[in-house]
């Protein structure tokens, strides 16, 4: 009886691997090259965008201006300075270009929003030298600009650089979405035909099949192999005497085999959990040009930041203190989902358009948006709290930083987080999001090891990936071997 179970797990575990190595090399080898990538990635020089307090002394009122340019209402007012000028930029209806008009003499800047685009890509590259190539605006997402960057619009600005340097930056809020080089261009279009299977886009069912049935052929493979060491192991038969080759896999095997498990485990989980990343919505309501005054508070202020928000149908000025220099940003962009960056904890004072100023004003506003965007109301609310940096169930994936957790008293204790500075939805969070996404940080992508640092959860999960790639080509040489000599 043994003798046959035995030989049951070794003829299947031989089958379920044949049918699965070559995708396991793929992903293996994939899972090799993310470190490394991330490592190698271009990265920004400045993490915050240029703080220049406007200079609104001797300003128009922006209702004047605005009606003289023939504008009713605007999306979003902003008060900026760049290039020894200050300006309002406004956002229109059904246009994604803003427009900007110099605060004293409510001249128009033509092609400013391209032209702020080029200034803050400079500025985030610490790039001054290398001639403009191109300043192209991006409102939908394409084989450069992936989903996962989650921002849009955006601008893509392109210098005359070797290594095809290219940034994709947000004109409000100013911030860099993703840089992108030649290299990581190519490398990242490779990781994504192994890892994630882009050569199938637009057949998201058949991949999700393909991909299920290879996981479970690899999982089903992994646990055979287990049952069947434990069997060899128990009758005493792992001999010396088996061929080297066999002795390596099965003892490689061994040691890497509970990893494969975790891997396609939490990759199924992903897998079936996942739905296609897109623009999550954000809070488009009309402000009449009347309403945009320039209180004396804000006037004479040395703001950093100066917005106007519709707040529960009327406009709030959003005023933010001058913020220090964070530290220089290592992160990776999409290959990178490292746990926290820099802890910034904006002051953000909001006033009416009479100037007076609105207490608690911010956790007032977040709350009003997150009953908007998540469609629950404010006696539901359980907790609000400032998020600054990535962690925990907000990762480097939702990109929005600082945001504004709001969470509910729900069974499934909902969690929606908000960006108050641009009235958007971050993301939404549910119990079976928090499982599925700790089951992916912590057993597909190691960051249980975060305490160790970057370098050695990166190199214990590289290690491992490279243990199931070893074990895969040994198994697929083996039975090649067999099947030479038998067709022999």
């Amino acid at each position: 009886m043994g003798v046959r179970v035995a030989g049951w797990m070794f003829r299947y575990h031989r089958w379920f691997g044949v049918f699965s190595c070559l995708v396991v090399i793929m992903w293996a080898a994939s899972g090799v090259m993310h470190p490394i990538m991330s490592r190698i990635n271009p990265t920004p020089v400045n993490m915050q965008p240029p703080q220049v307090v406007p200079m609104l002394h001797m300003a128009r009122s922006p209702a004047d201006v605005l009606r003289q340019a023939g504008i009713e209402k605007v999306h979003s007012f902003r008060v900026m300075a760049w290039n020894d000028a200050s300006y309002y930029q406004v956002s229109l209806p059904g246009q994604n270009q803003r427009r900007y008009f110099e605060v004293n003499s409510g001249a128009e800047l033509p092609g400013g929003d391209a032209k702020y685009a080029e200034y803050l890509a400079r500025h985030f590259m610490a790039e001054q030298q290398s001639e403009l190539r191109n300043v192209t605006l991006i409102d939908h997402f394409n084989d450069d600009y992936l989903d996962i960057n989650r921002l849009l619009p955006v601008y893509r600005v392109d210098f005359d650089r070797e290594d095809g340097l290219r940034a994709y930056v947000e004109t409000n809020p100013p911030r860099v979405s993703a840089l992108i080089d030649d290299r990581k261009a190519l490398l990242g279009s490779l990781f994504r035909v192994m890892h994630n299977w882009d050569f199938m886009s637009g057949q998201d069912t058949l991949r999700r099949v393909l991909v299920s049935a290879f996981l479970l052929a690899a999982m089903l493979s992994a646990l055979s192999g287990i049952l069947m060491y434990g069997f060899m192991w128990k009758r005493g038969t792992l001999h010396l005497r088996h061929a080297p080759l066999r002795r390596w896999h099965r003892s490689v095997g061994i040691l890497v085999s509970l990893s494969a498990l975790l891997f396609v485990v939490s990759a199924e989980w992903h897998l079936l959990g996942s739905e296609r990343r897109g623009v999550l919505p954000v809070m488009q309501g009309l402000i009449p040009v009347d309403q945009l005054a320039l209180p004396e508070f804000v006037r004479h202020g040395m703001w950093g930041k100066i917005n106007v928000m519709q707040v529960e149908g009327g406009a709030l000025y959003q005023l933010q203190a001058m913020l220090p220099n964070p530290p220089r940003s290592v992160e990776g962009g999409e290959h990178d989902h490292r746990a926290a960056t820099h802890d910034i904890k904006p002051a953000v004072t909001y006033v009416n358009a009479d100037g007076v100023v609105i207490h608690e004003g911010v956790k007032k506003h977040a709350v009003w948006l997150a009953g908007q965007v998540c469609g629950m109301g404010s006696d539901k609310v359980e907790d609000i709290k400032l998020i600054s940096g990535f962690a925990g169930e907000y990762g480097f994936l939702n990109k929005r930083l600082p945001v504004w957790r709001v969470a509910y008293e729900t069974d499934d204790h909902l969690a929606c987080y908000v960006e108050t500075s641009t009235n958007s939805l971050a993301t939404m969070v549910r119990d079976a999001d928090r499982a599925e996404g700790w089951s992916f940080s912590n057993l597909h992508k190691y960051h249980w090891l975060d305490f160790a640092g970057k370098d050695v959860r990166d190199f214990v999960m590289g290690l491992f990936c490279l243990g199931n790639l070893l074990i895969a080509v040994l198994g697929l040489w083996m039975f090649t071997k067999r099947y030479v000599k038998t067709s022999r």
